[in-house]
């Protein structure tokens, strides 16, 4: 029995240390823009992308400054407040629950180079007929699939002064049009598309170049209900901002929906521009795809 319990013991002492280390931090630090530094003891440094944030700590924020948080618990913090600010009080204003986002950290924190070559092992990157107009949409119709209700179709423009992205069934009977005089458009999969599973996307140009046609397969059935729901574990959109949609975008992503992951990068950068611009750009130059 007291070799059982030296042995119990033992173990214990060595759980316990790593038990409080996993316990010490309150934030990640995912996104930061500007000079924004931190006290950590007495001396205030840089605070880098990827840092943890004890509860002791305080963070300094600059005018026109940005903090992209993750707590412990797996929920999103925004900080855009200039002046200093106590991580325990940051931790206060977290909502309550938990969330499964702290599973993606480690993809979210990977390199742009890391997250590029997962998706041309993964045959992801774009890659299709040189033409006109190309569309930022998988030529492989087994990796265009959709969970959400829209989606962003952008394209190589041509300088036409205006462009129609004409929405099919299969037997390419019209279910809507969009005239627009930029490059890219959000296509809305309600009413006028509910009952057809599989769409085909083409956009013709003023000036007279005409994109191939692009399948689009909406999710449904059990796959659809499993992805809603993983979704739904990560705990986002209480108050949508660009933080969670950046984070959104990064787990559909790291499961390789690229048009969804397309839609809420977009969505991101427009919250959010000075902060998720870039990752945006990064997203296409991951999949190959010049707008220009």
């Amino acid at each position: 029995m007291k070799t059982v319990r030296f042995i119990s013991l033992s173990a214990l002492l060595l759980i316990i240390p790593a038990m409080l280390n996993a316990q010490q931090y309150a934030f990640k630090v995912l996104r930061s823009t500007g000079s924004t530094e931190i006290k950590s003891g007495e001396a205030w440094q840089p605070l880098k992308v990827g840092s943890q944030l004890k509860p002791s700590d305080e963070i300094k924020v600059p005018a026109n400054g940005y903090l992209g948080l993750l707590h412990a618990s797996g929920k999103a913090l925004e900080v855009k407040e200039a002046g200093n600010h106590k991580i325990v009080d940051l931790a206060s204003k977290v909502s309550k629950g938990s969330s499964a986002l702290n599973k993606y950290t480690d993809f979210i924190l990977s390199t742009n180079e890391e997250k590029k070559n997962k998706l041309a092992a993964t045959g992801a990157v774009h890659r299709g007929i040189k033409k006109g107009i190309m569309l930022c949409l998988p030529t492989d119709p087994g990796k265009a699939e959709v969970l959400g209700e829209h989606f962003l179709a952008l394209w190589t423009g041509d300088s036409s002064s205006t462009y129609r992205v004409t929405v099919m069934d299969f037997a390419e009977d019209v279910l809507a049009f969009y005239d627009v005089t930029t490059p890219y458009a959000v296509i809305d999969l309600g009413e006028k598309v509910a009952g057809t599973p599989q769409i085909l996307v083409q956009v013709t140009s003023s000036e007279g170049n005409v994109s191939e046609k692009y399948t689009i397969k909406k999710l449904t059935g059990h796959k659809k209900k499993k992805m809603a729901d993983d979704v739904a574990t990560l705990g986002l959109f209480s108050e949508p901002n660009g933080l969670e949609k950046f984070m959104l975008a990064s787990y559909f992503e790291s499961r390789l929906m690229i048009i969804d992951a397309l839609t809420a990068y977009k969505e991101a950068a427009e919250l959010e521009p000075d902060v998720y611009q870039e990752e945006y750009e990064n997203f296409l130059s991951r999949l190959e795809f010049k707008k220009e």
